[in-house]
C-alpha cells in the first residue's frame, strides 16, 4: 500500500501539514466569535449610555419644573405684597391677543351660511379677545356675530371722511386708527386737518351719526393696518334702535311705571316711527346729547346707567395770607414797606401774561334706571342762564322720544305737576364757585400737611 511504501521523512512533511491546517482553523474560528463577543460588549454600553441621557434628561425637566414654580410663587408673594404701593402687572409686557382663524374665516364668509355653531364660535373668539365687545348685552352679541363682516385695511387708508353720509358702524378687532377734525385759522381762514384723538382695539366709531342721522363729523384714517367688524345702517337700527311691530311693546309698558310720564297719553306714542321714539343701546362712554339745550330727545334710561357732566373753566387756588407788613428804613431814612411783605398780602404781584383758560369736567349726577333726561328744557323753557349739561352713557339701554312731539301731546295738567316736580340745574356761577372752594380746601390741606412736616424735621 501507499502507506506502507511512504518514506519516514514524507509522513513527517504530511503530519506537519495537518498540524498547520489544523492551527490555522482553531484562528480563524477565534477570529469569528471575537467580533460576537465585542458586539455584545459595546452594545451594552450603549444602552447603558442612553439609560443614563433618559435619567439626566428627566431630572432636567423636574428642576426645571420646580424653578419655574418657584419664580411663579415669588411673582404672586410680590403681588401679594402690601407694602408694594403699586400693581405689578401694569409693568409686564402686554401680549396682543388676536382672534383665529377659524373666527376670521366665519366673520368674513356671507352672513347667510353661517350656522348657529359658527355664531357662537364667533360669540366667543370676540369676547375672549375684546374686552369690550362683552359690553354688549348677550343678545346683541349674537347679533353682531350673525350680521357682521370682517374687513381688513392698510395702513394709510381712510375708512370714512367728514361730511360724507353715514353708512356703517365699525368696531375695531385689530390695530390702531387716528381721527382727524378740520379746524379753520381765524387769522388766516385756512382749513387744515388736526389730531384729536387714537382710536385702538376694542374701540367704536361711526354709531353717533348712524343713531341721530347726521353726516360724519371727523375723518377716520388707518394708523396700522386695521381689521374692523362692520356693520350696515340698516343692520345697526334692526340691533341698536330696535321697534317692536306689536301693539303693546315692551317699552311702552316700561314707560307706564315712570312716574314722570303719568298723564301721558302713552297710546298715542307712534312706536312704529323711529323719528319720534326709537329704542337705543350706547355703550360706555358714547356721547349720548352733548347740549342738554340744543338736543331734540328726552332720554328715558331702561337699563344701566348714565353720567350727567359739565364743563367748567380751570381755576388755581387763592389762599390768603394773615402776614402784616414790615416797615424798614431806606438809606434816607424814610419808611417804606417791604418787599416781602407786600408780596404776602398780593399788593406787590407783578401782573401775569394771559395763559388760555383749561377746562374741566365734573360729575353732576348718575341716572339709573327709570330716570329721565332732558324735561328741565321742557318745563321751564329756555332760561336765562340756564345751565347746559352733557350725558355720557356707562352702558345704557334709552328710550328716546322727540321733545316736540312731548310737548305737543302733554296735557296742562302733567305741566303744572312737571313744574312742581322737576328741579333745574344750578347755574354756571354757581358751580364755578363750588370748583373754586374745593380747589383752596385741596391746597390748604396741603399746605397744612407741608408745614407740619417742616415743623417736626426741625424739631
Amino acid at each position: 500500500m501507499s502507506s506502507r511504501g511512504a518514506t519516514p521523512g514524507s509522513f513527517h512533511r504530511t503530519g506537519t501539514q495537518n498540524s498547520i491546517q489544523h492551527q490555522h482553523l482553531t484562528l480563524s474560528l477565534r477570529t469569528k466569535r471575537r467580533p460576537s463577543v465585542h458586539h455584545e460588549y459595546y452594545h451594552k454600553r450603549l444602552w447603558k449610555f442612553l439609560r443614563l441621557v433618559r435619567y439626566a434628561i428627566r431630572v432636567c425637566l423636574i428642576i426645571r419644573k420646580y424653578a419655574i414654580d418657584s419664580l411663579r410663587e415669588q411673582k404672586e408673594e410680590l403681588c401679594d405684597n402690601t407694602e408694594i404701593l403699586f400693581d405689578l402687572s401694569k409693568f409686564r409686557r402686554p401680549v396682543e391677543e388676536t382672534i383665529g382663524r377659524n373666527i376670521r374665516k366665519i366673520l368674513k364668509s356671507d352672513p347667510a351660511t353661517r350656522t348657529e355653531e359658527d355664531i357662537r364660535l364667533a360669540v366667543v373668539g370676540l369676547g375672549q379677545t375684546i374686552s369690550s365687545f362683552t359690553e354688549f348685552p348677550l343678545q346683541r352679541q349674537y347679533a353682531l356675530a350673525r350680521i357682521g363682516v370682517l374687513e381688513e385695511f392698510e395702513r394709510g387708508r381712510v375708512i370714512l371722511r367728514e361730511g360724507h353720509r353715514a353708512k356703517n358702524f365699525y368696531l375695531i378687532v385689530d390695530g390702531v386708527t387716528d381721527v382727524y377734525k378740520l379746524r379753520e385759522n381765524p387769522l388766516t381762514h385756512t382749513v387744515s386737518s388736526r389730531l384729536v384723538a387714537a382710536l385702538k382695539k376694542g374701540s367704536s366709531f361711526g354709531e353717533v351719526a348712524l343713531i341721530n342721522d347726521q353726516r360724519r363729523t371727523a375723518t377716520v384714517s388707518c394708523h396700522t393696518d386695521v381689521t374692523m367688524l362692520a356693520i350696515e345702517q340698516e343692520d345697526f337700527i334692526k340691533i341698536f334702535m330696535a321697534h317692536d311691530t306689536e301693539t303693546e311693546p315692551d317699552f311702552i309698558t316700561f314707560l307706564r311705571q315712570i312716574p314722570q310720564f303719568r298723564g301721558f297719553p302713552i297710546d298715542k306714542i307712534p312706536h312704529n316711527n323711529p323719528n319720534i321714539c326709537q329704542v337705543v343701546y350706547y355703550r360706555a362712554g358714547t356721547l349720548m346729547c352733548k347740549d342738554s339745550n340744543e338736543d331734540e330727545w328726552i332720554y328715558i334710561v331702561r337699563t344701566g346707567s348714565c353720567r350727567v357732566i359739565k364743563a367748567l373753566t380751570q381755576v388755581t387756588p387763592k389762599l390768603k395770607t394773615l402776614k402784616k407788613p414790615r416797615i424798614i428804613y431806606d438809606n434816607f431814612g424814610s419808611q417804606r414797606v417791604s418787599e416781602y411783605s407786600m408780596k404776602a398780602l398780593g399788593a406787590f404781584n407783578k401782573p401775569k401774561t394771559p395763559v388760555a383758560t383749561a377746562r374741566c369736567y365734573t360729575e353732576i349726577e348718575q341716572i339709573r334706571e327709570k330716570s329721565v333726561f332732558g324735561l328741565v328744557s321742557v318745563v321751564f323753557g329756555q332760561l336765562k342762564n340756564a345751565l347746559s349739561v352733557t350725558l355720557v352713557s356707562d352702558g345704557a339701554e334709552c328710550i328716546r322720544i322727540l321733545k316736540s312731539f312731548f310737548i305737543k301731546m302733554t296735557p296742562e295738567s302733567l305741566f303744572d305737576r312737571l313744574r312742581r316736580e322737576v328741579r333745574p340745574y344750578v347755574t354756571d356761577e354757581e358751580l364755578q364757585k363750588k370748583l373754586q372752594r374745593e380747589v383752596d380746601w385741596t391746597a390748604y390741606k396741603n399746605l397744612l400737611v407741608k408745614k407740619n412736616l417742616q415743623s417736626k424735621c426741625k424739631e
